[in-house]
């Protein structure tokens, strides 16, 4: 190989990104970066090295390559190419900018630690999401990573060179997924490179996904251009595109991403866990990953979650405004672009379950007692009954200290609606309940006696009425007491005319009242005094009498 002289080389690629496989195809330039600096008013070559070599006495071997005539005479404006390898390195660090569930971290062959917001981690280190946990991290370079849950990278090196002016940053993603924007300021002389197991990529741009699952890497540019080389070959996956690049093999001809989904008929507030997101029609979705965080930024990842079928679910938030960032996933495993909903969680204090009137009950009590389950830590409830679902106006709003509510005056006959909500010892109301509906339909009427008939033959007593309301029958109970307490006798029919056993001659008391057919809910009872003829059979109509519980 020829020698190559360093001061005709090309600017270095200012960003690069090595999804490492073994050996693979590398450019020069990526074995001999080179720094270029701009002079500065009252620069030489001398201060220059004093500030940034390692060696202050290489400066003669950069005025040779420069061609600088003079090294203490340099024209402002000027670019000084500078090998990498000359420039003193200082360490640098990552720090994690924001966190979210529990994170650990590691030495190299240390022991895991927990791992916090505001930590900074040196080079050598490993970091973990667990179960629910995501944490964004912050470079030298003002690259930002969100690392997704389940994930672990490894940071090789982190190192910059020129007292900053330049940046270093080798990264290992051993699993999971990350969202990485590298280089937001588009700053020169800034390098990334993130090795995983199964892929080799250079990036010429500042957005893109990178996901490692087992032996299978993917990547998806949101921004930009990427080169991505396995087995010996590669491909160029310009913005809204991917590809898959498995172990030993050659990276798929990248794919259009699937398309942002339309969001808007997702619900915008939610009042009763779990949230359930149903999930829009997008061709080629084969599964989604939504992703729940705080604000649109994105800063810090609250949930995630795949999700397949017809709704994603998420179990509890807190109170609060979120964003749900939703994302179709292809048959590749690759997920489209983003899609963004913001929504509202107000479900605390919880709302109580409400047990009585059920949904779609009858009751025939004009001042039935409402009950509903017992919420914790709640100082009381707040009641609404109404005539229409939409409670605007309420025929009662009132409190109660305990789970339960008695109607201070008849409720109106026919539909009606009522809901609970539960207020907290700070006077907070949460949301009210799912509002149960039911129907008061009041019992039957009193029967009017003073259009009856009695008569009395041999054998009965024959109570002679109107025909009944459609869906109610007659009940008659005969007593020897007004409050008809011990019954002789009692009978019902659907029309008009009762018959009863007669008993002896004497002095009894008829009750007559209406009972409804369906659900056997009696009225009033109607008592008339009547004095039975005495007859020499009197025995035996008493033993037909047979004693029944009123």
């Amino acid at each position: 190989m020829n020698k190559v002289s360093w001061p005709k080389l090309p600017l270095v690629l200012l960003l690069a990104l090595s999804l490492h496989a073994g050996a693979a195809p590398v450019d020069l330039q990526a074995k001999l970066p080179i720094w270029c600096y701009t002079v500065r008013p009252g620069d030489t070559l001398i201060t220059i090295a004093q500030r940034y070599l390692i060696d202050v006495g290489d400066w003669p071997a950069i005025q040779q390559a420069n061609q600088v005539a003079d090294s203490y005479r340099l024209l402002p404006g000027t670019m000084l190419r500078i090998p990498v390898a000359m420039l003193r390195r200082t360490p640098a660090a990552v720090t994690i900018a924001t966190s979210n569930g529990p994170l650990r971290w590691r030495r190299e062959g240390g022991e895991w630690q927990a791992a916090a917001t505001g930590q900074r981690l040196l080079s050598g280190s490993t970091l973990e999401t667990l179960d629910d946990a995501s944490a964004l991290l912050s470079f030298a370079d003002g690259s930002k990573l969100l690392l997704s849950p389940n994930s672990q990278i490894v940071f090789n090196s982190l190192g910059a060179f020129a007292g900053g002016l330049m940046v270093d940053t080798r990264l290992r993603l051993q699993r999971g997924q990350s969202d990485v924007m590298a280089n937001p300021a588009k700053r020169a002389h800034q390098r990334l490179q993130i090795q995983t197991p199964s892929a080799q990529a250079i990036v010429r741009g500042t957005h893109f996904r990178l996901g490692v699952d087992d032996d299978v890497t993917r990547e998806e540019t949101l921004a930009g251009l990427v080169g991505v080389n396995g087995a010996g070959r590669g491909v160029s996956v310009p913005r809204g595109r991917g590809t898959v690049a498995r172990a030993g093999e050659a990276p798929i001809a990248p794919v259009p991403l699937l398309p942002a989904a339309d969001l808007s008929a997702l619900p915008a507030r939610f009042e009763h866990l779990p949230l359930r997101f149903p999930l829009p029609q997008v061709n080629g979705a084969k599964g989604w990953l939504g992703e729940v965080a705080p604000d649109k930024s994105f800063d810090r990842l609250l949930l995630s979650k795949a999700a397949r079928g017809e709704a994603l679910t998420f179990s509890d938030l807190p109170n609060g405004d979120y964003v749900l960032r939703l994302r179709a996933v292809d048959g590749n495993g690759l997920q489209g672009l983003d899609a963004v909903h913001h929504f509202v969680v107000f479900a605390r204090p919880f709302s109580p379950g409400l047990n009585s009137p059920g949904d779609s009950a009858t009751i025939r009590s004009a001042r039935p007692i409402f009950a509903w389950t017992s919420v914790h830590e709640v100082a009381r409830y707040r009641l609404q009954v109404a005539g229409e679902p939409d409670f605007a106006q309420p025929l009662h709003d009132s409190t109660s200290d305990e789970d339960t509510w008695v109607a201070p005056d008849d409720l109106p006959a026919g539909k009606l609606y009522w809901r609970v909500a539960s207020v907290d010892g700070r006077g907070q109301q949460g949301p009210w309940s799912v509002a149960a509906g039911f129907t008061y339909k009041p019992g039957p009427g009193p029967v009017d006696l003073g259009r009856s008939a009695t008569e009395f033959t041999s054998e009965t007593i024959r109570l002679n009425l109107p025909p009944p309301p459609d869906g109610l029958d007659y009940e008659a109970i005969l007593s020897l007491e007004p409050a008809l307490a011990t019954v002789l006798a009692q009978a019902s029919l659907s029309d008009g005319t009762l018959e009863l056993p007669r008993p002896d001659g004497g002095t009894y008391y008829l009750g007559v009242r209406l009972r409804d057919r369906s659900d056997q809910t009696p009225g009033p009872v109607a008592v008339q005094k009547i004095d039975v003829p005495y007859s020499r059979l009197w025995l035996l109509p008493l033993l037909l009498l047979v004693p029944l519980a009123l």
